[in-house]
């Protein structure tokens, strides 16, 4: 409810949108809530103010404006959330139509750009839980590329154990709300349509017993100590050249916050986040730096 140019300078907004470039997310939708209480409501003006202003904001931090979009909302009201859905304010629709022929923000979250499945790639599965089953232990996760299945031999990294795959099934959410690592059977609904992608899915003899990148999984393995694994191995292709090297060093490009308050140097120690642990590290070199919308290095 404050100001667009309070947001789009300092805060969790601020912080929020730099974190998710550095995750490397390329598409926004940006929902201007609250326009039911602007002065007029639904102004078209106050609307434009904020877009200008966290357009601009977005377009310094690399972002494409041909991938951003702005939707004028009211969480409250429900206005433009969905056009199913039943709303106490039908004059704030009124008002709304009159100069916004967008879509609503179910419709422009629908209308993001699929992020490309890599399947063809050597198998990397980021491992977030990890507990006992009878003779087996159980791991789950995120397959980031490539794919498993069932039978399949793999390498736990960094400690490079063998394994065998003993078992594979897809994350379903017990009920809607539920948690994605959350591997109970989803009831069928009552017209019988429960589900219908992950049954076109599994209707595929090819896929079955099977995950592919993108998809959250649970694992049974076979053939490895559990005390070998913890949240944060990387699960990968058996063959050498198929899995990647581990290092103790690796080179990266680091955004610093304008806000920061010490300088970051040589010697520094950091807490590098990496999915779903954090480790200790040290700043060894500094190869270079450059200013923010400039190609000048030093």
């Amino acid at each position: 409810g404050g100001d667009g140019a309070t947001a789009a300078t300092v805060g969790q907004t601020r912080e929020h949108v730099v974190l998710s470039r550095g995750l490397g997310v390329t598409q926004f939708v940006v929902a201007v809530n609250k326009l039911d209480a602007a002065d007029p409501a639904w102004s078209k003006h106050r609307f434009e103010h904020i877009r200008s202003l966290v357009l601009n904001f977005l377009k310094e931090n690399g972002f494409k404006q041909n991938r951003i979009s702005f939707v004028p909302v009211s969480g409250l009201t429900g206005v433009n959330i969905s056009r199913e859905e039943t709303t106490e304010d039908e004059e704030g629709w009124k008002t709304l139509r009159k100069w916004y022929k967008g879509p609503t923000l179910v419709e422009a979250l629908d209308g993001f750009t699929p992020a490309k499945r890599e399947f063809e790639k050597p198998l990397r599965t980021i491992v977030t839980d990890v507990s006992m089953e009878g003779k087996n232990v159980t791991v789950r996760g995120r397959v980031v590329q490539g794919f498993v299945r069932a039978g399949d031999g793999i390498v736990v990294l960094p400690v490079g154990d063998e394994a065998n795959v003993a078992r594979v099934e897809r994350g379903k959410a017990a009920k809607e709300g539920s948690s994605p690592y959350s591997f109970a059977v989803r009831p069928a609904s009552p017209n019988g349509s429960s589900a219908s992608a992950e049954k076109e899915v599994e209707d595929i003899p090819e896929l079955r017993n099977c995950a592919l990148a993108g998809d959250i999984v649970e694992m049974s393995l076979s053939g490895i100590d559990p005390a070998r694994l913890s949240p944060g191995c990387v699960l990968c292709h058996p063959h050498p050249s198929l899995r990647p090297r581990v290092r103790r060093r690796f080179e990266a490009r680091v955004l610093v916050m304008e806000r920061l308050a010490v300088p970051v140097i040589r010697g520094s120690q950091v807490l590098l986040h990496m999915h779903s642990i954090d480790v200790p590290a040290v700043l060894s070199r500094l190869v270079s730096s450059e200013k923010r919308g400039t190609n000048n290095h030093h």
